[in-house]
């Protein structure tokens, strides 16, 4: 089985949720953490195993395949952006952006 490397951004509730399903699906493996809160995202990357990185490492590090997007509403949009410009699958929590427009945008940017 190919097993992808992610790069989880949040540390909080649902980013924690993330952690622990990536944690128990053997095709995946949770390398990296990063957070706005460098010291949750060190506990969190503690607890699985990972690294706790800055977000522009997760982004753009080749040891990992996929960005799990956890972070806050507000910075949904900008990462999501980010990391598939730097050619990483993504999955981002709901929703991408408040603005609908914005949420098009990003969309229409990133998908071939």
């Amino acid at each position: 089985m190919i097993c992808k490397r992610f790069a989880l951004v949040g540390s909080g509730f649902i980013g924690q949720v993330h952690a622990a399903s990536l944690a128990r699906h053997e095709g995946s493996a949770l390398t990296m953490v990063a957070d706005a809160a460098p010291e949750r995202a060190q506990a969190l990357a503690a607890r699985y195993g990972a690294r706790a990185v800055t977000v522009s490492e997760a982004i753009h590090s080749d040891a990992i395949d996929a960005v799990l997007i956890a972070s806050s509403t507000p910075s949904h949009a900008e990462l999501l952006e980010a990391a598939a410009r730097a050619g990483k699958a993504v999955y981002c929590e709901k929703p991408i952006d408040l603005s609908l427009a914005r949420a098009r945008e990003v969309v229409e940017r990133v998908l071939p």
